[in-house]
């Protein structure tokens, strides 16, 4: 398999998209390395990655369960590599975080981190929202939560499908499986 990408330089952008991102950050995130290609594309995508990251009503630890759903489902090892100590981090048992992992239902001591799990790994398999888990998500989260749920689900995806595409590896090169 060959690979995608050349290790990236950040010096090799054009000087007012470097300077744009890395002004904001301090450094230039995972999929901006390619995302930057396309300059248009990542400018207007990073307000709705920061206002998504942090300025919603869900908690880090329901952000994260969203996140490892996606990257589970798209097998995206570099994101997966990213969110899974960041999950543990915001507080999810690393039981729950490990039987997502390995393909195996999850069990969550909290109903809100049960409830984001099934909404969009319902949503990831192509499933509509039954009534029951519609109203579940209405009383749990809220349709500002349902809404800022979804908005995680595709920016995730399209960070998932970047970093899988161009076959990046995972941040400490040592690749966690995924089943």
């Amino acid at each position: 398999m060959t690979a995608r990408f050349e290790p990236f330089d950040p010096d090799r952008l054009p000087a007012d998209a470097r300077a744009d991102i890395k002004a904001r950050r301090g450094y230039v995130p995972g999929p901006y390395q390619f995302w930057l290609a396309s300059p248009g594309f990542a400018q207007r995508i990073e307000p709705v990655e920061e206002h998504l990251r942090h300025g919603i009503s869900l908690e880090e630890r329901l952000v994260e369960v969203i996140v490892l759903v996606v990257a589970k489902h798209w097998r995206a090892q570099y994101v997966w590599t990213s969110h899974g100590p960041a999950a543990e981090k915001a507080g999810v048992d690393p039981a729950a975080i490990e039987a997502i992992r390995v393909g195996h239902e999850p069990v969550f001591g909290k109903d809100d981190e049960a409830l984001c799990y099934d909404v969009a790994n319902a949503l990831v398999q192509g499933r509509e929202l039954d009534d029951g888990l519609w109203q579940r998500a209405q009383d749990t989260i809220g349709e500002r939560g349902i809404n800022e749920l979804l908005g995680l689900l595709g920016l995730y995806t399209s960070v998932c499908l970047t970093m899988v595409a161009y076959r990046m590896p995972t941040k400490n090169g040592e690749p966690e499986p995924l089943a």
